[in-house]
């Protein structure tokens, strides 16, 4: 938990980045969009299936696992530091 002190620096901070560069300062703000998301679990889930139905069930756990993965990540995001 940051200080009040401390989120009034990051706030002006912040500010300033936002005034000087508005092209990096929109490129850190930007999240990812929650449709690609969707779109990738509903792929990869749709594959999971289809392959478990046609027998092909080497495919369709590593299709699972994907989709897996992309709900881990999402509840736990990795952060570089």
């Amino acid at each position: 938990m940051l200080s009040e002190a401390e989120r009034r620096s990051l706030q002006e901070i912040e500010q300033r980045l936002s005034a000087e560069e508005p092209r990096l300062a929109r490129t850190l703000n930007h999240q990812v969009r929650p449709w690609l998301f969707y779109l990738l679990l509903l792929v990869f889930g749709g594959l999971t299936v289809l392959l478990t139905v046609i027998g092909a069930l080497g495919p369709a756990f590593q299709c699972l696992l994907v989709t897996a993965a992309a709900l881990v990540l999402r509840r736990y995001p990795i952060r570089l530091r």
